[in-house]
């Protein structure tokens, strides 16, 4: 079994799990972590228990790093062969019913760069799946990146999340308001990213994102043709402190890196 046939399964089995706890959310336990609207669920935390569980059984001594509790400490050899799981991305979106837009999104990485990816959007059924050279695709479809060449002419997504990134973007990113064609915020920066490999939308940008809410989506993003960088342009790497970063199609990367401040 490879990595990738491991994270499609484990994407297969627990998608009628996600689709029944959807269905019965009022049932459902939610708490909250670092503010008001930063929500976890029993969703969450099962989904990362069975895939802990899972990576132990098939392939121990590999490290796990997860959003919820003791799995978001970074691994201390980041050479070790490490697995990165967001069990819901876009938890808000699964409790309040705003749309279904949530995934559970999975990223294998060896020396600190990823290797294999796989986001499933539960609801809808569409799976992205990417390993490193060799494409990325979305129900067996290869995908591509949109081929829109200016900002003014491009749609992208942004994820205020938290105050504190309101304001840093407020901060730093006005001007990507002022340029851009069209602007949409839709709760879920790994299901935003994989609409950039469908060439359904030309960049994301957020002030301040962990491994596990971009690790799988750059991947399936830059096997489609586009780029990711930090905000000043520099290399995106895994296993960094919280910050910023820009995904796009490529064509519109430096244009949209100008228009943020220092």
């Amino acid at each position: 079994m490879t990595e990738l046939d491991f994270i499609r399964d484990f994407l297969q089995a627990n998608r009628k799990y996600v689709q029944d706890k959807y269905a019965a959310k009022s049932g459902v336990t939610v708490s909250t972590k670092a503010h008001a609207s930063d929500l976890l669920t029993e969703v969450d935390l099962t989904i990362q228990k069975r895939f802990v569980e899972r990576v132990n059984a098939v392939y121990p001594g590999d490290v796990v790093v997860g959003e919820e509790g003791e799995y978001s400490r970074y691994p201390r050899d980041l050479r070790s062969r490490a697995w990165i799981i967001d069990p819901i991305d876009g938890t808000y979106n699964f409790v309040r019913g705003l749309h279904p837009i949530f995934a559970i999104s999975i990223a294998f990485a060896v020396d600190g760069k990823n290797a294999a990816a796989g986001v499933l959007l539960p609801i809808t059924g569409e799976m992205f799946l990417a390993e490193q050279g060799a494409g990325s695709f979305c129900d067996g479809l290869r995908l591509r990146v949109s081929e829109v060449q200016q900002a003014s002419h491009a749609r992208i997504d942004l994820d205020f999340s938290g105050l504190e990134d309101r304001f840093q973007f407020l901060d730093r990113g006005v001007e990507v308001l002022r340029q851009v064609g069209q602007v949409r915020c839709y709760g879920s920066a790994v299901a935003s990213i994989c609409q950039i490999a469908t060439g359904d939308c030309d960049a994301y940008l957020h002030m301040n994102l962990a491994p596990w809410d971009f690790a799988a989506s750059q991947l399936i993003v830059e096997e489609a043709g586009g780029m990711a960088s930090r905000l000043n342009g520099g290399p995106l790497h895994l296993f960094e402190p919280k910050q910023g970063l820009l995904i796009t199609n490529g064509a519109i990367h430096h244009e949209m890196l100008a228009m943020l401040r220092g």
